[in-house]
């Protein structure tokens, strides 16, 4: 018996891939045997990613707000590395913004980035999938997906429960192409959206937690793993939270 959750022989695209979960998902999936390829608007915290895996990778440096620069990043990956047979939908932002002062302009930009790249990056690869005989494609959202999020991140959080609804929705229709779709939840990750809060808020969001931590990257990362093995054959459509314990749905 082959060890589990090898991912050897599979190609897996990994947006947001600079830091954070994103660059542990790259990481941990190349470690677990995949060719990565790594895609983030940041090139210098790209290329910071790609010196720490020893795997075959290549990096794309992409705006993923453009829907004609994410159908190219798609054809330049298949290119490039003959497949794709997981997407790890991650590229994300979240300023903090107040619901009576939010702007159409932020509301614009926040839809954008969050929820169109996803649905365009999985109507992209999906074809792609499809003629390979099937892929998974790993979509990102959040607690604040779920029940609603903390304080000046109402945009935010109808971003990621769009991504929740629409990944329902695509996980029916190319289940037949056996291409499984899923979402996976986290809570609060130690990364540089917790870094911007004092040790005091900090503190006080992990006292709301079961396990009083947060996350480390590497955490959701082996979640995504699994996900993106071939282990994992018979869930889509399904949502893994990964919050310590802090929402239980």
């Amino acid at each position: 018996m082959k060890p589990l959750f090898r991912l050897d022989g599979k190609v897996a695209l990994v947006t947001g891939a600079g830091n954070g979960i994103g660059a542990a998902a790259a990481r941990v999936l190349s470690y677990q045997g995949a060719r990565v390829a790594l895609v983030d608007i940041d090139d210098e915290a790209l290329q910071s990613t790609a010196a720490e895996i020893e795997g075959q990778d290549r990096t794309y440096s992409v705006d993923l707000a453009s829907v004609e620069e994410i159908r190219a990043l798609v054809e330049a990956v298949k290119a490039d590395f003959g497949q794709i047979d997981i997407l790890v939908n991650n590229a994300a932002i979240c300023p903090r913004l107040s619901f009576e002062e939010s702007t159409e302009e932020d509301w614009d930009r926040l839809m954008t980035v969050n929820a169109k790249s996803q649905y365009f990056l999985m109507q992209a690869v999906c074809p792609i999938m499809k003629a390979q005989g099937g892929g998974k494609i790993i979509n990102m959202i959040s607690t604040g997906g779920r029940t609603g999020s903390f304080a000046n991140a109402s945009i935010y959080s109808g971003t990621k429960g769009a991504v929740a609804m629409f990944s329902k929705s695509v996980a029916r229709e190319v289940a037949a192409d056996n291409i499984l779709v899923n979402c996976v939840a986290p809570g609060v990750v130690d990364t540089r959206l917790m870094w911007n809060l004092s040790e005091e808020k900090r503190q006080a969001v992990c006292d709301q937690v079961p396990l009083k931590r947060l996350a480390r990257p590497e955490e959701i990362a082996h979640v995504i793993a699994f996900i993106g093995s071939d282990e994992c054959s018979y869930a889509t459509g399904a949502t893994f939270d990964i919050n310590g314990g802090w929402i239980m749905l």
